[in-house]
């Protein structure tokens, strides 16, 4: 079990009261009773782009862009959302026959997922007396591994607090696309995670009422394809699971770039706003040819209750930043996953406290708000916030644990527990791990990872 610090109780039970005069919960759509899989998958299963020619009045072409590849220096912003992570295993897949003759007994493996199959890998250090480490991918899904390319890992000294080791860049052929390979580079951290970088972008011009944007694609899914449109719900705010599409807005040469979602990086959708105009593109499967056509979408209505919000918002019919007092907007009709939401309420007593969505795991902590549609001239509502009531989770890592709170309001969402009250941050929570005997365990404070 586990002990919440008295202070963030203290806020919970503050902001309940405030809130606790409201109507329940009700939403023009309602998705309770489903698991977030079974909302994923519906989701991705509908057609996206028929939905949004059906959303929008689609004119003829305006612009054309060509785009060229162009290398990702090590850190730019333009790979961020290509970076993809995934855990570990010490168990040895079923789909694997056989390991390398220099393998130890402990190796670790993972899984891909390339082309909509699975692409089994293992990263070890040799048992030969170079102790390199090394990696392979069963890229002919014949369950051997003896017979696939080596990698060997280079040390990435500028991590201290881990020890990194890249590969590659590694290349994986695909099926029935066109594309001859995929290239990307595979991260390994003290062997307990992967991590996947984009080696190259498509970089372009194109001129659009007269004036001229840098424009950017990204293979995000490593697929080969550079035109797999954001279908809601997200993974997460940092995996949108679609490619992405940076335009350089404020002309200075550069795409702009701050935390998922803001700036000029997103998840490519169907539909892109640039200044007040909003144009569908049409992208080449290898992303050489962009072309924008006009746009003028229909509108619905977006309604959070009397509410103080800012919120962000992924869409295929384009992105959305958006603050109100009052939680009431017009938008482009589509589909949308909030990834972003800070939420202001005030307690009987007139203390004002700021909740906070952003670092509560991404799009899975976006409840009810994580998949939901606008539709022309109809009005989506959802009640959030307050009475909040107390979650926790555990995950493992290998021989680790991840034990995470957050506060849940009325549609789901989840809060981090780091609140400000007016203005100023509260203590962090504390917890408790209590054995069956009474016993504690284990004991520490929270930190906003």
């Amino acid at each position: 079990m586990i002990a919440v610090g008295a202070a963030v109780l203290f806020a919970v039970l503050a902001v309940a009261e405030a809130g606790s005069t409201r109507k329940p919960y009700s939403s023009a759509q309602n998705q309770k009773g489903q698991t977030p899989y079974d909302i994923l998958r519906k989701a991705k299963q509908e057609p996206q782009s028929a939905k949004t020619r059906e959303n929008a009045e689609i004119g003829p072409i305006v612009a054309k862009a060509r785009l060229r590849p162009t290398p990702i220096p090590r850190g730019q912003a333009i790979g961020y959302f290509a970076r993809q992570q995934q855990g570990t295993t010490l168990v040895k897949p079923p789909e694997l026959r056989d390991v390398p003759a220099d393998a130890p007994p402990d190796p670790v493996y993972f899984a891909l997922e390339i082309d909509d199959r699975k692409v089994h890998g293992i990263v070890y250090r040799s048992t030969h007396r170079t102790k390199k480490a090394k990696l392979r991918l069963d890229t002919d899904g014949d369950g051997l591994l003896s017979n696939e390319r080596e990698y060997i890992g280079t040390w990435l000294s500028i991590f201290r607090l881990s020890r990194v080791y890249e590969f590659g860049p590694v290349s994986i052929k695909h099926t029935g696309n066109g594309s001859r390979a995929s290239r990307f580079y595979i991260g390994c951290n003290d062997g307990k995670w992967i991590i996947l970088y984009a080696t190259h972008y498509r970089e372009g011009q194109v001129k659009l009422d007269g004036r001229p944007y840098k424009i950017a694609l990204v293979d995000c899914n490593y697929n080969g394809r550079y035109n797999d449109v954001l279908a809601p719900p997200v993974k997460s705010s940092r995996e949108p699971e679609c490619d992405s599409i940076a335009i350089d807005l404020n002309g200075n040469s550069k795409f702009d770039f701050d935390r998922p979602g803001a700036s000029e990086l997103m998840p490519l959708s169907r539909l892109v706003k640039v200044n007040e105009s909003y144009y569908q593109l049409d992208i080449a499967d290898d992303g050489q040819l962009v072309e924008f056509r006009r746009a003028k979408p229909a509108f619905g209505t977006l309604d959070l209750g009397d509410e103080s919000v800012n919120i962000r918002l992924w869409s295929d019919a384009g992105h959305q930043q958006l603050f109100s007092s009052k939680g009431k907007w017009r938008l482009p009709a589509g589909k949308y996953s909030a990834v972003e939401l800070k939420l202001t309420e005030t307690d009987s007593t007139g203390n004002r406290w700021l909740f906070d969505t952003e670092k509560a795991r991404g799009g899975a902590g976006a409840g009810e708000l994580g998949a939901f549609e606008v539709r022309p001239d109809e009005t989506t509502i959802f009640k959030i916030g307050p009475p909040f009531q107390a979650k926790t989770s555990m995950e493992k890592h290998g021989r680790d644990a991840r034990i995470a709170f957050y506060l849940e309001g009325q549609a789901g969402e989840l809060y981090v527990p780091g609140a400000k009250k007016n203005g100023k941050d509260i203590p962090k929570p504390q917890f408790q791990l209590v054995s069956a005997t009474g016993q504690t365990v284990h004991s520490g404070q929270f930190e906003f990872t």
